[in-house]
C-alpha cells in the first residue's frame, strides 16, 4: 500500500500555505466533456475583520492552475487549466465559511468566441490541426482522408472553435479534447495497453470499494443513410453493420442475439454529407458509439491501487465472474482528495462480454 500524494500549482507556484485549510480537491475527467477541478478551502475570519484567501490574487479568475496526483513511487499531472469560478460561502458560524474554486482545462479558451467562418478545400483533420495551432497547442490529429472540395461543398463554422471541432469529431468517430499542451482529434485508443488491473473481492489484490454493471441490449444497432448526390442527382447509400474498432471481449452484441431477434436498425435522416466516403465514416462512427452495450461504475480505494486512473484508456477488471471480467474502456474518472483519503470514482464501458484469453489479469497496481 502506498501513501497518496497531490500538489496544486497556481501560475507554476505551489501555494503551500493553503494546504492546512484545504477541505477537499476534486478533478473530474471525462471522454466527452472538458476536464474540471473543484477546490474547497476554509475561509477563516481574521482578527482585523478580513477573510483569509478571499482577496488573494493567487486565486483570481483566469489564473492558470495545475493539479498533480500520484503516490510515493510516482506522480503525474492530471489536469492543467484555468480558474473560471469563485464561490465564497458565508455561514452563520464563521468557522464554517468556505471558498470554492472551480476551473476547466485548456479547452475553455477555445470556447470563448462564436465564429462564422468557411473552411474550403480542407479535411476535417486539417481544420483540427490549424485550430489547435492557433492556441499554441501541439496537434495530435488522426487523418480523416476526405477533402471537402469547395466546388461541391464548403464546411461552415457557426460556433466556438471547440464546439466546431467536437462536431467534426463526432461525424468521424473521433474524440476531441485538450490535455496539457496538446490538442487531440483521434479515434478512441481501444487497443491501448491497459492500465493496472482493478480487482473486486480478490483477496489482498482487492482495490475497489464498490463496482456495478449494466448490460443494455437495446443500444447496439446497424446504421444506414441515403441521400442525393448534389452534382449527379444519383442516390447514394451507406451503412455500417460491423465494428472496425477493437472488440474488448469474446462475444460482441451480435453474438448475444438469439433466434428470431434481428439487430437493431437506425437511419440517419438529418445530417448531410458531401459524398459516399463521408457518409460511410458517419455511419461507422455512430455504429461504434452504439456498440458499447456493457457499462460499469465504481470507486477505487486510491492507496490500494497505487495509480491515477485516466479516461480515454483501457483497464482490465477481474473478480466479477467470467462473463464480465476483461478489458474495459475508461470513460470517466473523478479524483477526490478529502480528509478521509484519496478515492477515484470511475465509469467504464465495453463492446463485448467474456474474456478473449489474451488479458493480463496479473498486471500489478501499486
Amino acid at each position: 500500500m502506498e501513501c497518496e500524494n497531490f500538489s496544486i500549482k497556481i501560475e507554476s507556484e505551489e501555494p503551500s500555505d493553503v494546504y492546512p485549510d484545504l477541505l477537499s480537491l476534486e478533478v473530474e475527467l471525462d471522454d466527452e466533456l472538458a476536464g474540471m477541478f473543484r477546490m474547497q478551502i476554509a475561509l477563516p475570519l481574521q482578527p482585523d475583520g478580513t477573510w483569509k484567501y478571499l482577496d488573494d490574487e493567487r486565486f483570481a479568475v483566469w489564473k492558470r492552475a495545475t493539479v498533480t496526483s500520484g503516490f510515493e513511487s510516482a506522480t503525474e499531472e492530471i489536469i492543467d487549466g484555468y480558474i473560471t469560478h469563485l464561490k465564497p460561502h458565508f455561514d452563520p458560524d464563521p468557522s464554517q465559511c468556505t471558498l470554492e474554486i472551480w476551473g476547466m482545462d485548456g479547452s475553455v479558451l477555445m470556447d470563448r468566441e462564436e465564429k462564422l467562418k468557411d473552411w474550403p478545400n480542407k479535411k476535417d483533420s486539417d481544420i483540427a490541426s490549424e485550430i489547435y495551432s492557433l492556441y499554441g497547442l501541439t496537434p495530435v490529429v488522426e487523418d480523416t482522408v476526405v477533402v471537402h472540395d469547395e466546388a461541391v461543398s464548403t464546411i461552415i463554422q457557426r460556433e466556438t472553435d471547440i464546439q466546431f471541432l467536437k462536431r467534426l469529431a463526432l461525424r468521424n468517430g473521433c474524440e476531441c479534447y485538450v490535455e496539457g499542451e496538446k490538442g487531440y482529434f483521434q479515434k478512441p485508443k481501444v487497443d491501448a495497453a491497459p492500465q493496472p488491473v482493478l480487482a473486486v473481492h480478490f483477496g489482498d489484490e482487492t482495490n475497489l470499494n464498490r463496482f456495478s454493471l449494466e448490460i443494455n441490449a437495446l443500444e447496439p444497432a446497424n446504421v444506414a443513410m441515403s441521400q442525393l448526390d448534389r452534382a449527379t442527382k444519383a442516390v447514394l447509400d451507406a451503412s455500417a453493420v460491423s465494428s472496425q474498432q477493437t472488440v474488448l471481449g469474446k462475444t460482441n452484441a451480435l453474438g448475444l442475439l438469439t433466434a428470431g431477434i434481428n439487430p437493431g436498425q437506425v437511419y440517419i435522416g438529418i445530417n448531410v454529407a458531401t459524398g459516399n466516403p463521408e457518409m460511410v465514416a458517419l455511419c461507422q462512427g455512430i455504429f461504434h458509439q452504439a456498440e458499447w452495450f456493457l457499462t460499469g461504475e465504481g470507486e477505487i480505494a486510491g492507496n490500494h491501487y497505487g495509480h491515477a486512473l485516466k479516461p480515454r484508456g483501457t483497464v482490465a477488471i477481474k473478480g466479477v465472474g467470467e462473463t464480465y471480467s476483461g478489458v474495459y474502456y475508461v470513460s470517466h474518472v473523478t479524483h477526490s482528495f478529502t480528509s478521509e483519503g484519496y478515492t477515484q470514482s470511475f465509469r467504464v464501458k465495453r463492446n463485448a462480454i467474456m474474456p478473449t484469453g489474451s488479458e493480463d489479469f496479473a498486471a500489478s497496481s501499486g
